[in-house]
């Protein structure tokens, strides 16, 4: 019996998958993921944005095409959000929320169509995930309590809870991936005994000597100590994605987030500093209601001086049951301003990587190799730059190179 696992959203939901693989190959499936034959598909789904929960659906629709005699189960974001826009399919004979990935198996043989609980005053241990020979992501917590009038997250995924330290050191020492990733749903909130403990984890991250990385962060976790903590780690990889969303005071403040673009610059400057080299990105929302031309303009022009190594940009999406959804409908902005903003800030993105790859030209960096494509070796450096190296090399080895100049998507290595 073939089963392929197909994944939609955040890197949380990539850990989650490879758990579910692990769950299908124990069971004696054989596994794949994505939109290859199978028997059987498992589609973890996303519901950060309008799009992202419709391609959820329509992903149902391509696997039927694949075999009309699919048996599809359903987890996730989407069907917790909204369980019968995928029940109305015949093929989907079974399905769960987010909470059910770490049992999988029974879902699928009992054909449960009900969704169970979110537990949200502890973390669920999901089994280990499949293991891989490059980046192994590695879930530290999961949840939310900021409530950001635009997200539909926490009504999804519950409030925030943190994974056991111990669990988590035991899950890096076992695996065999050259370089981790800690991520959440917001790892700033991580704690220890009910008190924030990132620093205190990646300390003992570190200890492991294994590379590693952070996934998102909110600016105001990085504080003078959690940056010097972050400096003396041997295995840190300086790339710094926090999301801010916007950089305009006012439009911080309808979004219900937790710092001002004054405190948010102030950060960056102060891992420029530290990191001269760094590797520093963002997530922007264009077209959140009431977002006035001046407010815009403020964001442009906060954007460039903060000068970002590469930004997601967004146009904002309207999540029914959000606090924004039930804003006056008189600050909603039509479709055609949002799609302007957007291009507008997609040109200034390029601008942002173009100066960033100049900044690292004749850098000396080390690569994970991940691919092997044609007369290349293909991988991203320690400050998140994927680069090309002429040669083959083994993949999970990591070279040393000097960047030498920007080519295609990222830049061009040569062996030290």
């Amino acid at each position: 019996m073939k089963a392929s696992v197909i994944t939609l959203g955040c890197k949380v939901n990539e850990y989650e998958s490879q758990s579910i693989l692990n769950q299908l190959k124990t069971e004696g499936y054989e596994i794949s993921e994505g939109l290859t034959p199978a028997d059987v598909y498992v589609v973890n789904s996303c519901a950060v944005t309008n799009i992202a929960e419709r391609k959820s659906r329509q992903v149902l629709t391509k696997i039927l095409k694949l075999n009309p005699n699919a048996k599809i189960i359903v987890c996730g974001c989407a069907v917790q959000n909204n369980p019968a826009q995928f029940l109305k399919n015949k093929n989907v004979y079974a399905l769960t929320g987010n909470a059910g990935k770490d049992r999988i198996i029974d879902f699928i043989k009992k054909q449960n169509k009900t969704l169970p609980d979110i537990i949200h005053n502890k973390y669920t241990n999901t089994p280990r995930p499949i293991e891989t020979r490059t980046r192994q992501f590695i879930k530290i917590q999961d949840g939310c309590n900021y409530f950001c009038t635009y997200c539909l997250i926490p009504y999804v995924r519950g409030r925030s809870r943190s994974r056991d330290l111990a669990d988590i050191l035991d899950e890096i020492s076992h695996t065999k991936a050259p370089e981790i990733v800690l991520t959440g749903i917001n790892m700033s909130d991580y704690q220890i005994n009910g008190k924030l403990a990132l620093k205190t984890l990646v300390e003992e991250v570190d200890k492991l000597n294994k590379r590693f990385r952070l996934s998102s962060l909110e600016c105001n976790v990085l504080d003078d100590e959690m940056l010097k903590t972050l400096k003396q780690c041997k295995n840190f990889c300086p790339h710094f994605h926090l999301s801010l969303q916007s950089a305009c005071n006012e439009t911080l403040k309808r979004m219900n987030r937790r710092y001002t673009i004054e405190q948010f610059i102030n950060t960056t400057k102060k891992i420029k500093k530290m990191f001269p080299l760094a590797s520093i990105s963002t997530d922007i929302i264009v077209g959140f209601n009431g977002e006035t031309d001046q407010e815009f303009n403020t964001t442009k022009q906060n954007l460039k001086k903060i000068g970002f190594s590469f930004m997601h940009i967004f146009p904002y999406s309207e999540r029914t049951g959000t606090v924004a959804s039930k804003m006056d409908n008189s600050l909603k902005l039509d479709k055609t301003i949002k799609t302007a903003r957007e291009k507008e800030l997609i040109k200034l993105n390029n601008q942002f990587k173009s100066e960033f790859y100049n900044q690292n030209i004749n850098t000396k960096h080390k690569v994970l190799v991940e691919l092997v494509d044609q007369n290349f070796s293909l991988g991203y450096t320690d400050n998140y730059i994927y680069t090309y190296i002429t040669g083959k090399h083994k993949v999970g080895e990591i070279i040393e190179v000097t960047l030498t100049e920007p080519y295609l998507d990222g830049m061009k290595g040569k062996i030290r």
